[in-house]
Order: structure tokens, then sequence, then C-alpha cells
């Protein structure tokens, strides 16, 4: 059992790691493209997904085998590709969405590849483990927001140049509020093992 614990916590530390080093590179990758684009180009391409209300919202399709439920196709969804003029505005919101998104994702991956570090070596319950999973939590749940401004922001941009952009709606989801309510309650509980942890050594 033991032997296996080892293996996954390895497991996890080398799918950290990847995930840390690959993200580096795509950050190197995504900040000169969007550089060089700013640069070299008068204007931008944005593919934006909306849903657009139609008058044929869903089309049922037919299953082939008879034991397959109804298939349907949501044809109000869908991306709305247009290019617009390059401009200060502009270079400034995507270098701050950007900016902002890959150090919130770049601060996850350190803190967990941290707190899977600690527990290997057999200490989970340390101060410093809660306040990597509180951390953690605080990035997952400012996710949420981050996303929340990116999409009135581009609710701004196509009331600027879309003509019936009124129809048009974005959706927001919520699962990164829902995961940092969950790690934040997770620290909770690593809190409590250090602090009885530490009351059992004191007795000893």
């Amino acid at each position: 059992m033991k032997n296996n614990s080892k293996w996954l916590l390895n497991t996890f530390k080398v799918i950290l790691s990847i995930l840390w080093y690959a993200n580096i590179v795509l950050i190197v990758i995504a900040f000169s493209m969007l550089t060089w684009k700013f640069i070299t180009s008068n204007t931008i391409d944005l593919s934006i997904p909306v849903k657009y209300p139609l008058k044929a919202e869903i089309i049922k399709l037919a299953p082939v085998a008879p034991n397959i439920g109804p298939i349907t196709f949501k044809s109000d969804q869908g991306l709305l590709n247009m290019k617009v003029k390059n401009t200060v505005g502009q270079m400034a919101m995507a270098y701050f969405f950007l900016i902002s998104l890959e150090i919130l994702v770049m601060t996850i991956l350190y803190q967990l590849r941290k707190l899977l570090e600690s527990i290997k070596q057999n200490l989970p319950f340390k101060y410093d483990n809660v306040r990597r999973l509180r951390i953690t939590a605080l990035c997952f749940a400012s996710l949420t927001p981050l996303n929340i401004l990116q999409g009135l922001s581009t609710s701004m941009l196509l009331r600027a140049y879309v003509k019936d952009y009124g129809q048009m709606v974005w959706s927001e989801s919520f699962i990164g509020l829902i995961l940092g309510i969950v790690i934040y309650i997770m620290a909770d509980i690593f809190k409590y093992g250090f602090e009885l942890q530490k009351e059992n050594g004191e007795f000893v």
C-alpha cells in the first residue's frame, strides 16, 4: 500500500513538473506571438465563443443504434470570427489577461509542486502546507472574476463592433470558484492536522 502511495505521488509530481515546464514554453510562445502580431499588423484576428438565439435552437439527430438516447445539436453556439483595428487599448487588454492568467496558473503549479514534495517527505501536516493550500485556493477562486472581467471586456468590444450584439449572450463558469472553496476547506483540514500533531508532540 505504501509503495502504491509513493508511486502515485511520484506520478503526480512528474505530471506537475511537465505542466510547469510546458507552461513556461507556452508563455514564451504566446507572449512572442502576441508581440509579433501587434508589431507587424494593423489588425487583430478575434475568435470569440458566443451564443446567438436562433429559431431552430436545437437540432435533433437520429441515432444509429436503438439503445442510444436522443442526440441533439445546439445551433445557437459557435465562434464569432472578426478582424478589429490594432490599438493601444487592445494591446493593453491582451497583455493584461495573458499575464494575469499565467501568474495564477504558475502560482498554482508552484504551490502544488511544493505541497507534493512535502507530502513525499512524510511532512504533510505543517503550517507551510496550510499556507500553500490557501494560496492555491485563492488563485483558483481568482480565475472566476478574471474570466468574468474578460467576458465584460469582450462584451464591450462586441457592442462597439457588432451591430446586432444585443441579441448575443456569453456565459460564465464558476468551476474555479468552486475548486477554490474545496481547496480552502482542505487547507482547514491540514491546519487541524497540524495543530493536532503539535498538541501530540507537546503531550509526549
